[in-house]
């Protein structure tokens, strides 16, 4: 599949909104954009199906994405919403607008880990 690169230029206020809202979902802003414009419910769903999964640990778990889905992952998700969900989750995490999960490093098997830490919610 070909893809597309499009470009915008947003003024510092324009980029601070977007930023907000973006933040207050969990995405970035190309995936809150592309999200919002293709009403791309499928992975949006997703991600905050992945969200309400985490919120409802108790601190102190231990998880991996492919855990909180359970058999819906293998059954229900095609790789490319995997894959999306993993980095954008992976990013979200790292750059702390997640704040309730720290990253605890890969396994063997490549898997990312993550830890609940706090009480506080996205």
């Amino acid at each position: 599949m070909e893809k597309i690169n499009v470009q915008i230029l947003l003024t510092t206020e324009e980029y601070a909104q977007i930023q907000k809202e973006a933040d207050k979902l969990g995405l970035t802003v190309p995936l809150f954009i592309k999200c919002t414009v293709l009403k791309d419910d499928i992975f949006l769903g997703f991600y905050k199906k992945l969200i309400a999964k985490v919120n409802a640990l108790p601190v102190g778990t231990e998880f991996n994405i492919k855990s909180l889905f359970g058999v819906e992952w293998n059954m229900g998700i095609n790789k490319g919403i995997k894959l999306k969900l993993g980095k954008t989750f992976f990013g979200r995490v790292n750059s702390k607008v997640v704040k309730n999960v720290e990253c605890i490093g890969k396994d063997s098997s490549n898997i990312m880990w993550y830890k609940r830490i706090e009480e506080e919610i996205l």
